[in-house]
């Protein structure tokens, strides 16, 4: 191993994440450092034979708590941003769910997205010791003009293949969920069930499964308003892809499809029909305005941000009235832009990805973490007992774990692959291609071309 610093990218969700923290990568790899990327799982099972660098975590709720607890005893600084703290339903649910004080007393470095998050999360990060960095996210940056050109050749397969198809991105992973029992029984057991294992109200779940059946209901009477169309339903990376091609797929214009590659899709549709998915935000971001399909609206259980850069349809007439205009997707009001500048920061200036891989050198250089000798043992000996309990749980029926839902989530990718999307993004940025090799199944090394070990 090199003696460079060292930034290790856990990758939980490839169509989420991938690209973004590979672009993280390459702007790491200018900045001096080594990466070490890979799938969550499998990357997490090797921590405990990794060389001390920064850490960075997905998310910081208490499903955490344990990962970078253990990361920082055996020696690693530790960074974390949340994937999913761009959309929330209010502050209050946010932070109950998403920001464990266990796990945020072993940050140095918190990344967030924008001004609205860090006003969520203001209540419990007055005291925290981590440095933290209101920078925007890489998942962003690849939105910008500067580097949404990179997905053309995809937006003109997906246009010759599908012609003005509408997008349906769905947001129903705890009502639709791939690793869910059955749910032949009662509904509202089966939602009594995943508030449980959620932390989501009851209530808001009953919301959000109302919706799902309005959804399942409306998409074929689209599907014949419209016949010559396609339309395309998406399902969230972790919902249950069978339940929706049981509810819509025998339609004949309708497709149920999934691919790891999200910003084709929001660039190639001719509209984005949602309700309360990070999609609509992201389709903002891209200069186009996704719909939200409302036909239930209960202030108390809706999730805003998405809402606020969407047409609204309030039932169906409004919905195909929407779909009927070719303009709308493209006709984004100015309101739109203002309510993007208090979610994200860095839509303009500096890339997101420049200025965290900047932070976390910086943070890296002034770290004490490194433990005691006898200190990281133990954590190498608790580091081998989460890898055997993980690999009873490969076999565990509902477990995330599970090898299926794990390649589900991050299927396998080359050396190859991850090579050709680095150097996409580096010619883009006038930046040297690094080189890749990779380490084991979708866990790879990301270094200066020029490196010598």
């Amino acid at each position: 191993m090199n003696d460079r610093p060292h930034l290790i990218v856990p990758v939980e969700t490839a169509a989420r994440e991938l690209d973004a923290k590979l672009l993280l990568s390459l702007f790491a790899v200018n900045e001096g450092m080594t990466v070490t990327l890979g799938n969550k799982a499998l990357l997490n099972l090797r921590i405990g034979g990794l060389k001390p660098g920064i850490y960075l975590s997905h998310n910081f709720n208490a499903g955490r708590d344990r990962i970078i607890s253990l990361a920082r005893r055996l020696g690693h600084t530790v960074a974390a941003w949340d994937e999913e703290g761009l959309v929330w339903i209010n502050e209050e649910i946010y932070r109950r769910r998403r920001a464990s004080a266990s796990a945020m007393a072993h940050l140095d470095l918190l990344l967030l997205w924008g001004d609205e998050q860090a006003k969520a999360l203001r209540p419990v990060t007055e005291h925290l010791r981590a440095k933290i960095s209101i920078s925007g996210n890489p998942r962003a940056d690849l939105l910008r003009p500067e580097l949404r050109g990179l997905y053309s050749g995809r937006v003109e397969a997906l246009k010759a293949e599908l012609g003005g198809f509408i997008l349906v991105n769905s947001n129903f992973g705890w009502i639709n969920h791939s690793l869910a029992k059955s749910r032949h029984g009662p509904v509202d057991e089966h939602l009594q069930e995943v508030s449980a294992k959620s932390g989501f109200p009851f209530a808001y779940l009953q919301h959000r499964y109302n919706i799902y059946r309005a959804f399942t209901s409306v998409i074929p009477r689209i599907a014949a308003r419209f016949p010559e169309r396609k339309i395309v339903v998406r399902p969230h990376p972790s919902e249950n892809r069978e339940g929706w091609a049981a509810e819509v797929g025998g339609v004949p214009n309708v497709i149920v499809r999934y691919d790891n590659d999200l910003i084709p899709w929001l660039l190639a549709a001719s509209h984005i029909l949602q309700n309360g998915c990070t999609t609509a935000v992201e389709t903002a971001m891209l200069g186009r305005a996704a719909i939200s399909f409302r036909p239930l609206i209960v202030p108390e259980h809706e999730i805003p941000q998405p809402h606020r850069v969407s047409h609204t349809a309030r039932n169906e007439a409004e919905l195909i009235a929407l779909l009927s205009d070719r303009s709308v997707t493209d006709a984004v009001p100015a309101t739109f832009s203002s309510a993007l500048d208090e979610m994200v920061e860095g839509l303009h200036g500096p890339l997101a990805s420049a200025r965290i891989a900047g932070e976390m050198s910086r943070v890296l250089r002034s770290s004490n973490a490194k433990p005691a000798s006898a200190r990281r043992l133990i954590a190498k000996g608790g580091s081998l007992i989460r890898r055997l309990e993980k690999s009873v749980l490969r076999h565990v029926p509902g477990s995330a774990s599970q090898a299926h839902y794990v390649s589900q989530k991050f299927p396998p990718v080359s050396a190859t692959e991850i090579a050709a999307r680095l150097s996409g993004f580096a010619s883009r940025l006038s930046l040297p291609e690094p080189r890749v090799t990779q380490v084991s199944d979708r866990i790879f090394s990301i270094e200066p071309a020029s490196s010598r070990n």
